[in-house]
């Protein structure tokens, strides 16, 4: 995602985070911009996903977000990382080994 974002293909970028959302999580990404995160964060706890998963479905959520924000579409952006600082949180709680990069994201997703 990251590389088709950095060439200016934004739109390409979004149709694989689309793709892979819908593997991953059986949603699209239209799906997911209209879920509420209390019911978006309801859905992951009751999925019971290992750290490593949730490490891979954190970034996927933030370079989503980076390509709506690459698109100029500020408010698409804003509801990916608000869903993405979600993550973490949830990542932070079952995951209790500190991590400095997770803490810095999280500073940074709460800036947005």
């Amino acid at each position: 995602m990251l590389g088709f974002r950095d060439k200016g293909f934004p739109e390409d970028a979004l149709r694989l985070a689309d793709e892979t959302f819908n593997e991953l999580l059986n949603l699209r990404i239209d799906e997911l911009l209209i879920m509420p995160i209390d019911k978006f964060v309801e859905n992951i706890e009751k999925a019971g996903f290992t750290s490593t998963y949730l490490e891979a479905l954190a970034k996927l959520l933030y370079e989503t977000a980076n390509s709506y924000q690459s698109k100029n579409e500020i408010e698409l952006a804003h509801v990916f990382y608000a869903k993405t600082l979600q993550i973490y949180y949830l990542l932070n709680e079952k995951d209790k080994t500190f991590s400095f990069e997770r803490e810095m994201i999280i500073t940074e997703l709460n800036q947005k």
